[in-house]
């Protein structure tokens, strides 16, 4: 009995997958500790950045959205990484959520254009190289 073969993730890929899923866990870690700092009532600013700080007076929930949807993503690109095309999907969708999120919650000031290119440089990259590898 012979085993199917896998298709071999593309290095690209790895790179890719390893680089967001650090930065989401990262961002999730910055969040966490942006919550605890506001509930002991001493957010240090000149650790974050201006952008974060007004992500904290967007309130709690805009915050739990974000984490939500950053580990919505990552289980995208796990699935990425084991060569999945739903992977690519799930992170799509989650990279247009958070690019739109802060308009809800805080204003159309938030919507910028170095945002909106890495994040569709992120998805096209991704998807190219799915679509490309995948066959399912």
């Amino acid at each position: 009995m012979s085993v199917p073969s896998k298709t071999s993730r593309p290095a690209l890929l790895t790179w890719l997958c390893i680089g967001s899923a650090s930065f989401g866990i990262s961002w999730i870690i910055m969040f966490l500790f942006l919550i605890t700092c506001s509930v002991r009532g001493n957010v240090p600013a000149g650790i974050f950045p201006g952008l974060v700080i007004e992500y904290l007076k967007a309130g709690y929930l805009f915050i739990s959205a974000e984490i939500f949807l950053t580990v919505f993503g990552i289980s995208g690109v796990f699935l990425m990484w084991q060569m999945k095309k739903s992977g690519f999907y799930l992170y799509a969708l989650m990279k247009v959520l958070i690019y739109f999120l802060p308009v809800v919650f805080i204003g159309n000031n938030h919507l910028t254009y170095p945002g909106l290119a890495i994040s569709s440089i992120l998805i096209l990259v991704y998807g190219i190289i799915i679509t490309g590898t995948v066959k399912k």
